[in-house]
């Protein structure tokens, strides 16, 4: 069984862009979307191992995602992009429990050990083999 990794950002390019970097190992599903207001109905309908999501968005923040997902699961990991890198947004985006914060434009081998090192200490917490 693969893990699943759910992917929010309402630019369709970096969605594309995030499938194609994340699918192409083969150990990972996929799942996408553009509107940060569905997160809910994603957790609840699948089970998701690893969250990145942009910080801003319309709808509901980065900061705001962080908050909902560990409110239903506070060891899952949150990997928070954005292309608004500040000092503040990384002190807010760590305070919410992040896992990690990547400025955009990021390298693909750095998100790729951001993921690799989210689902490492996640299985680990949560006792799960594959």
């Amino acid at each position: 069984m693969p893990f699943r990794l759910l992917v929010i950002d309402d630019e369709p390019d970096m969605l594309v862009l995030l499938r194609m970097i994340l699918a192409e190992r083969g150990r990972y599903e996929v799942v996408t979307t553009p509107n940060p207001l569905e997160l809910e109905h994603i957790l609840r309908d699948q089970e998701i191992h690893l969250v990145i999501t942009d910080w801003r968005m319309p709808g509901r923040s980065g900061a705001e995602v962080l908050e909902t997902v560990h409110g239903q699961d506070p060891d899952l990991p949150v990997i928070v992009i954005t292309a608004y890198d500040s000092p503040e947004n990384a002190g807010e985006a760590q305070k919410k429990g992040a896992f990690d914060y990547l400025p955009k434009p990021f390298r693909k081998d750095r998100i790729l050990a951001a993921v690799e090192k989210g689902l490492a200490a996640y299985t680990e917490k949560k006792k799960i083999y594959w």
